[in-house]
Protein backbone atom coordinates (compact mmCIF):
# COMPACT_ATOMS: atom_id res chain seq x y z
CA UNK A 1 0.00 0.00 0.00
CA UNK A 2 2.74 2.90 0.80
CA UNK A 3 4.97 1.60 -2.25
CA UNK A 4 1.73 2.10 -4.44
CA UNK A 5 1.54 5.56 -2.84
CA UNK A 6 4.51 6.91 -3.08
CA UNK A 7 4.98 5.75 -6.67
CA UNK A 8 1.54 7.22 -7.35
CA UNK A 9 3.37 10.24 -5.72
CA UNK A 10 6.56 10.44 -7.79
CA UNK A 11 4.37 10.60 -11.00
CA UNK A 12 2.57 13.25 -9.29
CA UNK A 13 5.56 15.34 -8.41
CA UNK A 14 7.21 14.98 -12.07
CA UNK A 15 3.74 15.54 -13.80
CA UNK A 16 3.54 18.88 -11.50
CA UNK A 17 7.81 20.16 -12.19
CA UNK A 18 6.31 19.18 -15.80
CA UNK A 19 3.57 21.15 -16.01
CA UNK A 20 5.58 24.38 -14.23
CA UNK A 21 7.67 23.61 -17.07
CA UNK A 22 5.40 23.99 -19.84
CA UNK A 23 3.66 27.12 -18.71
CA UNK A 24 6.71 28.77 -18.22
CA UNK A 25 6.63 28.70 -14.16
CA UNK A 26 9.37 27.21 -13.56
CA UNK A 27 12.47 26.75 -15.73
CA UNK A 28 13.61 24.05 -17.68
CA UNK A 29 16.88 23.75 -15.62
CA UNK A 30 15.32 22.24 -12.90
CA UNK A 31 16.05 18.95 -14.80
CA UNK A 32 20.28 19.96 -15.08
CA UNK A 33 19.78 20.71 -10.85
CA UNK A 34 18.35 17.75 -9.86
CA UNK A 35 21.05 15.36 -11.73
CA UNK A 36 23.78 16.86 -9.01
CA UNK A 37 21.43 15.27 -6.46
CA UNK A 38 22.16 11.74 -8.00
CA UNK A 39 23.83 10.71 -4.57
CA UNK A 40 20.29 10.48 -2.77
CA UNK A 41 19.15 7.60 -5.06
CA UNK A 42 22.35 5.45 -3.72
CA UNK A 43 20.93 6.86 0.32
CA UNK A 44 17.47 6.06 -1.15
CA UNK A 45 18.40 2.32 -2.02
CA UNK A 46 20.75 2.01 0.93
CA UNK A 47 17.26 2.33 3.01
CA UNK A 48 14.97 0.38 0.99
CA UNK A 49 18.14 -2.71 1.88
CA UNK A 50 17.91 -1.97 5.54
CA UNK A 51 14.72 -1.60 5.84
CA UNK A 52 13.09 -4.27 3.60
CA UNK A 53 11.38 -5.79 6.21
CA UNK A 54 9.07 -3.00 6.69
CA UNK A 55 8.91 -2.41 2.77
CA UNK A 56 9.97 0.82 2.54
CA UNK A 57 10.48 2.10 -0.56
CA UNK A 58 13.18 3.94 -0.68
CA UNK A 59 14.25 4.67 -4.36
CA UNK A 60 10.81 6.36 -5.06
CA UNK A 61 11.38 8.39 -1.57
CA UNK A 62 14.77 9.54 -2.85
CA UNK A 63 13.42 10.18 -6.42
CA UNK A 64 10.93 12.88 -4.73
CA UNK A 65 13.79 14.39 -2.75
CA UNK A 66 15.74 14.85 -5.72
CA UNK A 67 13.00 16.68 -7.46
CA UNK A 68 12.12 18.91 -4.93
CA UNK A 69 15.81 19.95 -4.21
CA UNK A 70 16.32 20.91 -7.83
CA UNK A 71 13.15 22.85 -8.27
CA UNK A 72 14.80 24.73 -4.74
CA UNK A 73 18.09 24.88 -6.39
CA UNK A 74 19.23 28.61 -6.05
CA UNK A 75 21.06 28.33 -8.98
CA UNK A 76 18.97 26.55 -11.48
CA UNK A 77 18.70 29.30 -14.27
CA UNK A 78 20.73 31.84 -11.82
CA UNK A 79 17.91 32.20 -9.33
CA UNK A 80 14.87 32.89 -11.39
CA UNK A 81 12.87 30.37 -9.19
CA UNK A 82 13.95 31.80 -6.29
CA UNK A 83 13.01 35.88 -7.78
CA UNK A 84 9.74 34.63 -9.05
CA UNK A 85 8.49 32.59 -6.38
CA UNK A 86 10.44 33.89 -3.28
CA UNK A 87 12.02 30.60 -1.79
CA UNK A 88 13.83 32.06 1.06
CA UNK A 89 15.60 28.72 2.42
CA UNK A 90 18.70 30.56 0.53
CA UNK A 91 20.41 33.65 0.83
CA UNK A 92 20.11 35.63 -2.51
CA UNK A 93 23.67 35.09 -4.71
CA UNK A 94 24.41 37.97 -7.24
CA UNK A 95 26.51 36.37 -9.12
CA UNK A 96 29.05 38.71 -11.25
CA UNK A 97 28.63 38.36 -15.32
CA UNK A 98 31.20 38.75 -17.97
CA UNK A 99 30.38 39.62 -21.60
CA UNK A 100 32.32 40.26 -24.83
CA UNK A 101 31.40 41.13 -28.80
CA UNK A 102 32.50 37.91 -31.66
CA UNK A 103 32.37 38.37 -35.32
CA UNK A 104 33.37 36.69 -38.29
CA UNK A 105 34.44 38.43 -41.70
CA UNK A 106 32.81 36.90 -44.59
CA UNK A 107 35.35 35.61 -47.12
CA UNK A 108 33.98 35.43 -50.93
CA UNK A 109 34.20 31.71 -51.07
CA UNK A 110 32.17 31.40 -48.14
CA UNK A 111 28.34 30.13 -48.88
CA UNK A 112 27.91 27.69 -45.48
CA UNK A 113 28.19 28.10 -41.77
CA UNK A 114 28.22 25.13 -39.66
CA UNK A 115 28.33 26.74 -35.77
CA UNK A 116 28.91 24.28 -32.89
CA UNK A 117 27.91 25.15 -29.38
CA UNK A 118 28.86 23.52 -26.61
CA UNK A 119 28.37 23.85 -22.69
CA UNK A 120 27.21 22.91 -19.68
CA UNK A 121 24.24 25.23 -19.27
CA UNK A 122 23.54 27.73 -22.06
CA UNK A 123 21.08 29.50 -23.09
CA UNK A 124 21.62 30.78 -26.99
CA UNK A 125 20.06 32.59 -29.45
CA UNK A 126 20.25 32.79 -33.42
CA UNK A 127 18.81 34.82 -35.99
CA UNK A 128 19.14 35.82 -39.72
CA UNK A 129 20.80 39.44 -40.63
CA UNK A 130 20.84 40.38 -43.98
CA UNK A 131 22.55 43.87 -42.68
CA UNK A 132 25.86 42.30 -42.40
CA UNK A 133 26.22 42.30 -46.54
CA UNK A 134 26.35 46.36 -45.99
CA UNK A 135 29.16 46.29 -43.79
CA UNK A 136 32.88 46.38 -44.96
CA UNK A 137 34.10 43.97 -44.78
CA UNK A 138 30.74 41.69 -45.04
CA UNK A 139 30.33 39.74 -41.78
CA UNK A 140 29.29 36.09 -41.53
CA UNK A 141 28.41 36.58 -37.94
CA UNK A 142 28.02 38.82 -34.87
CA UNK A 143 27.24 37.99 -31.53
CA UNK A 144 27.27 38.97 -27.95
CA UNK A 145 29.18 36.30 -25.76
CA UNK A 146 27.86 36.58 -21.62
CA UNK A 147 28.88 34.18 -18.61
CA UNK A 148 28.93 34.20 -14.73
CA UNK A 149 31.35 31.63 -14.26
CA UNK A 150 33.63 30.47 -16.87
CA UNK A 151 34.41 32.57 -20.22
CA UNK A 152 33.82 30.34 -24.22
CA UNK A 153 36.39 29.49 -25.95
CA UNK A 154 36.08 30.55 -29.38
CA UNK A 155 37.31 29.18 -32.68
CA UNK A 156 36.72 28.60 -36.44
CA UNK A 157 38.53 27.54 -39.41
CA UNK A 158 37.32 28.26 -43.06
CA UNK A 159 37.33 24.60 -45.71
CA UNK A 160 36.53 25.59 -49.30
CA UNK A 161 32.97 26.96 -48.93
CA UNK A 162 32.30 26.43 -45.40
CA UNK A 163 33.16 28.46 -42.10
CA UNK A 164 33.02 26.55 -39.03
CA UNK A 165 33.05 28.23 -36.12
CA UNK A 166 32.93 26.57 -32.23
CA UNK A 167 31.77 28.14 -28.76
CA UNK A 168 32.62 25.81 -26.54
CA UNK A 169 32.75 26.23 -22.71
CA UNK A 170 35.84 26.17 -21.08
CA UNK A 171 35.31 23.41 -19.01
CA UNK A 172 33.62 20.25 -19.59
CA UNK A 173 30.13 19.23 -19.87
CA UNK A 174 29.75 17.42 -17.08
CA UNK A 175 31.53 20.23 -14.55
CA UNK A 176 29.16 20.58 -11.74
CA UNK A 177 28.11 23.70 -11.22
CA UNK A 178 29.66 25.44 -14.17
CA UNK A 179 27.34 28.32 -14.56
CA UNK A 180 25.59 29.66 -18.01
CA UNK A 181 26.51 30.58 -21.32
CA UNK A 182 23.97 33.02 -22.95
CA UNK A 183 25.31 33.35 -26.54
CA UNK A 184 23.28 35.84 -28.55
CA UNK A 185 24.21 35.33 -32.04
CA UNK A 186 22.96 37.08 -35.61
CA UNK A 187 24.25 35.38 -38.83
CA UNK A 188 24.17 35.96 -42.21
CA UNK A 189 21.12 35.37 -43.77
CA UNK A 190 23.04 34.49 -47.49
CA UNK A 191 24.42 31.75 -45.64
CA UNK A 192 23.23 27.96 -45.58
CA UNK A 193 23.75 27.74 -42.01
CA UNK A 194 24.04 23.88 -39.69
CA UNK A 195 23.89 23.98 -35.74
CA UNK A 196 25.35 21.95 -33.19
CA UNK A 197 24.58 22.04 -29.46
CA UNK A 198 25.75 19.63 -26.85
CA UNK A 199 25.36 20.15 -23.47
CA UNK A 200 24.11 19.40 -19.79
CA UNK A 201 20.64 22.02 -19.98
CA UNK A 202 20.69 23.49 -23.58
CA UNK A 203 18.30 26.26 -24.42
CA UNK A 204 18.05 27.25 -28.02
CA UNK A 205 15.52 29.85 -29.71
CA UNK A 206 16.13 29.94 -33.13
CA UNK A 207 14.79 32.82 -35.79
CA UNK A 208 14.79 31.02 -39.11
CA UNK A 209 12.43 33.13 -40.71
CA UNK A 210 15.04 35.23 -42.91
CA UNK A 211 17.82 32.38 -42.21
CA UNK A 212 18.24 29.24 -44.11
CA UNK A 213 18.79 26.73 -41.91
CA UNK A 214 19.64 23.29 -43.21
CA UNK A 215 19.96 21.15 -40.26
CA UNK A 216 20.04 21.46 -36.26
CA UNK A 217 20.46 19.08 -33.91
CA UNK A 218 20.23 19.89 -30.25
CA UNK A 219 21.31 17.24 -27.85
CA UNK A 220 21.55 17.73 -24.01
CA UNK A 221 20.25 16.11 -20.74
CA UNK A 222 17.39 18.63 -20.83
CA UNK A 223 16.34 20.49 -23.91
CA UNK A 224 14.75 23.30 -24.83
CA UNK A 225 14.20 24.45 -28.78
CA UNK A 226 11.64 27.07 -30.18
CA UNK A 227 11.77 27.29 -33.61
CA UNK A 228 10.54 30.40 -36.03
CA UNK A 229 10.20 28.67 -39.32
CA UNK A 230 10.31 30.48 -42.63
CA UNK A 231 9.38 30.50 -46.47
CA UNK A 232 13.07 29.00 -47.47
CA UNK A 233 11.94 27.18 -50.52
CA UNK A 234 14.13 24.32 -48.76
CA UNK A 235 13.85 20.94 -45.96
CA UNK A 236 15.23 21.57 -42.79
CA UNK A 237 15.63 18.63 -40.89
CA UNK A 238 15.77 19.01 -36.51
CA UNK A 239 17.01 16.43 -34.16
CA UNK A 240 16.12 17.03 -30.54
CA UNK A 241 17.67 14.40 -28.27
CA UNK A 242 17.94 14.07 -24.49
CA UNK A 243 16.13 13.16 -21.01
CA UNK A 244 13.57 16.19 -21.15
CA UNK A 245 12.87 17.92 -24.26
CA UNK A 246 10.74 21.03 -24.54
CA UNK A 247 9.85 21.65 -28.27
CA UNK A 248 7.66 24.68 -29.67
CA UNK A 249 7.85 25.08 -33.38
CA UNK A 250 6.14 27.68 -35.79
CA UNK A 251 6.03 27.10 -39.23
CA UNK A 252 4.10 28.63 -42.80
CA UNK A 253 0.95 26.92 -43.09
CA UNK A 254 1.71 26.26 -46.28
CA UNK A 255 5.34 24.48 -45.43
CA UNK A 256 5.18 20.60 -45.22
CA UNK A 257 5.84 19.04 -41.93
CA UNK A 258 6.83 15.61 -40.96
CA UNK A 259 7.15 14.52 -37.21
CA UNK A 260 8.69 11.54 -35.74
CA UNK A 261 8.34 11.39 -32.04
CA UNK A 262 9.68 8.56 -29.68
CA UNK A 263 10.20 8.62 -26.50
CA UNK A 264 8.15 8.31 -22.78
CA UNK A 265 5.66 11.19 -21.37
CA UNK A 266 5.47 13.21 -25.19
CA UNK A 267 2.28 14.27 -26.31
CA UNK A 268 2.07 13.14 -29.82
CA UNK A 269 -1.49 14.08 -31.52
CA UNK A 270 -1.60 17.12 -33.99
CA UNK A 271 -4.62 16.16 -35.96
CA UNK A 272 -5.44 19.58 -34.63
CA UNK A 273 -2.71 21.35 -36.72
CA UNK A 274 -4.14 19.57 -40.07
CA UNK A 275 -1.26 16.62 -39.95
CA UNK A 276 -2.13 12.95 -40.47
CA UNK A 277 0.03 9.63 -38.96
CA UNK A 278 1.40 7.69 -41.48
CA UNK A 279 2.83 4.70 -39.20
CA UNK A 280 4.98 6.05 -36.50
CA UNK A 281 4.96 9.27 -37.88
CA UNK A 282 2.88 12.57 -38.17
CA UNK A 283 2.72 14.40 -41.74
CA UNK A 284 0.95 16.71 -43.79
CA UNK A 285 -1.41 16.49 -46.45
CA UNK A 286 0.89 17.15 -49.38
CA UNK A 287 4.10 16.86 -48.11
CA UNK A 288 5.91 15.35 -50.99
CA UNK A 289 4.72 18.60 -53.36
CA UNK A 290 5.56 21.16 -50.61
CA UNK A 291 8.77 23.34 -51.30
CA UNK A 292 9.64 24.42 -47.70
CA UNK A 293 9.49 21.00 -45.18
CA UNK A 294 10.73 20.63 -41.67
CA UNK A 295 11.40 17.16 -40.82
CA UNK A 296 11.64 17.29 -36.93
CA UNK A 297 12.61 14.08 -35.30
CA UNK A 298 12.61 14.23 -31.06
CA UNK A 299 13.55 11.29 -28.70
CA UNK A 300 13.19 11.87 -25.28
CA UNK A 301 12.30 10.96 -22.21
CA UNK A 302 9.46 13.24 -21.04
CA UNK A 303 8.40 16.78 -22.46
CA UNK A 304 6.34 18.36 -24.79
CA UNK A 305 6.04 19.15 -28.39
CA UNK A 306 3.80 22.00 -29.74
CA UNK A 307 3.31 22.78 -33.62
CA UNK A 308 1.44 26.04 -34.63
CA UNK A 309 0.84 26.48 -38.12
CA UNK A 310 0.20 30.18 -39.38
CA UNK A 311 -1.64 31.16 -42.99
CA UNK A 312 0.91 33.86 -43.68
CA UNK A 313 4.81 34.03 -43.76
CA UNK A 314 6.31 35.65 -41.10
Amino acid sequence: MVSRLLNGLTLVVIGIILLMNTTGSLPWDVWGAALTYWPVLLIGLGVQIALSRWKIPGLSLAIIAILILGAMNPYANNGVFQRSWQFRFFPTMQLEVSEKDWSLDLEPAVSKLELNCEAPGMDVEVAGLPDLNDIDPPGALQGKLRWDKYGPVVTEVSSGDTLKATLKSSVPVDTSQAGTQEWVLAVNSSLTTRLNLTGGVANLKLDASRLYVENVVLSAGVTSLDLNLGLSGKKTGVLVTGGVGNVKVVVPASAGVRIDISGGLISRDFSKQGLEKSGDVWITPGYDSATTKLDLTVSCGVGKVSLIRKDTAF
